[in-house]
C-alpha cells in the first residue's frame, strides 16, 4: 500500500511553529500570572487569562496543530462558564494543569516528540466533566491527515451516468441498511455485516474521484475489522454508521462532500482497533494512524521528567552558546562561563540516558576544559574553527 503524500505525527513541520513559539510562550505566561491574580481573589483577572489562551490558541491554528488547539478552545470554554459563574477558584488547578499541559506539549514538539495530541485526552475529558459534557468523544483529540489519496485499486474506472449512479446508490443504500438492521438485532450474526461491506464496496467502485473513494474505502476496512472482532460494537461504533447512512444520502443528492468528523470519527475507531484484517492493516499504514497514537501506557505526567531534563538542557546549550561567542570575541572572562556551562550540560545529558547525546556532550565538555588548561591565544581563528 503506497500513499500519494505521506501523513504522521512525526512528519510535523517546527518551523511555522518556531516563528510564532516566542508570541505564543508570552500568552501562556500571561495567562498563567491572571490565574495567580485570580487566586490572589482578583476573579475577573479570569477573562485577561482567557484572553491571552485566545491568543495562544489562534498561533497553534495556524501552524496546524489541530488537537492542541481543540484542546486550548475546552480551556477557554471553561474559562468563561467559571467566570460567569464566579466560582473559577474551584478548579484553579485544574486550570494551571491544563496550561502546563500546553506548555510541556509544545516542548515535546521542540525537542523531536510526536505530535500526539491524544496524550492530552485525560486532561480533556476532566475538562469536559467538568463543564458537565459527559459523553467524550476520543476522537475529538484526533487529527489525522486527511488529504492523503490512498493508491486504492479501481473495479470500475468508467464513470457511470448520473441516471444509473442514482439507480445504484438507491439499491447499495436500501442493502447497506437492511444490513445494518440485521446486525444491530444480532451482533454475532456475520450476514448483516457482509451486507453492509458489499454495499460500501460498490459504492467505491462506482467513485470517479480518489477523494470520493477514499472514505468508503475506510468504511470498507472498518466493517471488516468489527466482522473479526477487532473493533468492539459500542454505541460510537453504532452511531458512526448511522451517520454513514446519511452520507449515503447525500451522495444520492448530488453531494460529493464527506464530513470531516464522520472521517476522523471512521480513522479513529480503525487505529485503536486491535491487529486483524488486510483492509483495516491497509487503511491503518495509509494513514500512518499509528504515529498518532501515544503508547497506551503514556500520560503527559509521564513525560514531565523527560521534559523537565531537555527544558534544563536547552538553558545549559544557550549559556554555553552565550559564552562561547562573547570568548570568540575577545573576552577572556567567558571562558570559564563556558566550562561551566559545558560541564552542566554533560551532566544532565548522562541523566538522560542517551548514549549519542551523552557522547556528543562529553566532546563539548572536554573541549571546554582543554580550553582552560591551554587558551588558545588567537581568539578570531578560534572563531572561524
Amino acid at each position: 500500500m503506497t500513499t500519494n503524500q505521506t501523513s504522521g505525527s512525526n512528519d510535523f513541520d517546527l518551523g511555522p511553529l518556531t516563528w510564532v513559539q516566542g508570541e505564543i510562550d508570552l500568552a501562556l505566561a500571561r495567562a498563567s500570572e491572571a490565574l495567580k491574580q485570580v487566586e490572589q481573589g482578583d476573579t475577573g483577572a479570569l477573562r485577561f487569562a482567557q484572553t491571552h489562551l485566545h491568543q495562544a490558541r489562534g498561533a497553534l491554528s495556524i501552524v496546524g496543530l489541530d488537537g492542541l488547539t481543540q484542546f486550548c478552545e475546552t480551556v477557554e470554554q471553561l474559562m468563561s462558564e467559571l467566570a460567569e459563574r464566579a466560582d473559577a477558584n474551584l478548579h484553579l488547578d485544574l486550570l494551571n494543569r491544563c496550561l502546563t499541559a500546553v506548555r510541556q506539549f509544545l516542548e515535546g514538539l521542540m525537542a523531536g516528540g510526536a505530535n500526539q495530541s491524544m496524550q492530552l485526552l485525560p486532561l480533556y475529558r476532566e475538562l469536559q466533566d467538568v463543564r458537565g459534557q459527559s459523553n467524550v468523544m476520543a476522537s475529538d483529540l484526533f487529527f489525522p491527515d486527511l488529504s492523503v489519496r490512498p493508491d486504492i485499486k479501481v473495479n470500475n474506472p468508467k464513470p457511470l451516468p448520473p441516471t444509473e449512479m442514482a439507480q445504484l446508490l438507491r439499491k447499495e443504500r436500501l442493502r447497506f441498511e437492511r444490513g445494518l438492521l440485521e446486525w444491530l438485532r444480532n451482533p454475532q450474526q456475520p450476514e448483516g455485516l457482509v451486507k453492509m461491506r458489499d454495499a460500501v464496496q460498490c459504492i467505491e467502485d462506482a467513485q470517479g474521484a480518489a477523494s470520493a473513494r477514499s472514505f468508503w474505502w475506510i468504511t470498507h476496512g472498518l466493517i471488516e475489522g468489527l466482522a473479526r472482532g477487532s473493533i468492539e460494537p459500542d454505541f460510537y461504533v453504532k452511531r458512526l454508521f448511522a451517520r454513514i447512512d446519511l452520507q449515503m444520502r447525500r451522495l444520492l443528492d448530488g453531494s460529493r462532500t464527506v464530513a470531516e468528523r464522520v472521517m476522523r470519527d471512521a480513522l479513529y475507531l480503525v487505529a485503536t482497533a486491535m491487529p486483524g484484517g488486510e483492509r483495516l492493516e491497509e487503511v491503518r499504514s495509509a494513514y500512518r494512524l499509528d504515529n498518532l497514537l501515544p503508547p497506551s501506557h503514556a500520560s503527559g505526567d509521564d513525560n514531565a521528567p523527560l521534559l523537565n531534563q531537555l527544558r534544563g538542557m536547552r538553558e545549559a546549550t544557550a549559556a554555553a552558546k552565550d559564552a562561547w561567542n562573547r570568548f570568540t570575541a575577545g573576552a577572556a572572562i567567558a571562558l570559564p562561563q563556558f566550562e561551566d556551562a559545558a560541564v552542566s550540560l554533560q551532566q544532565r545529558a548522562t541523566e538522560l540516558a542517551d548514549p549519542d547525546v551523552g557522547g556528543l556532550c562529553q566532546s563539548i565538555a572536554n573541549v571546554a576544559q582543554s580550553l582552560r588548561r591551554d587558551p588558545l591565544q588567537n581568539n578570531e581563528t578560534l572563531a572561524m574553527e
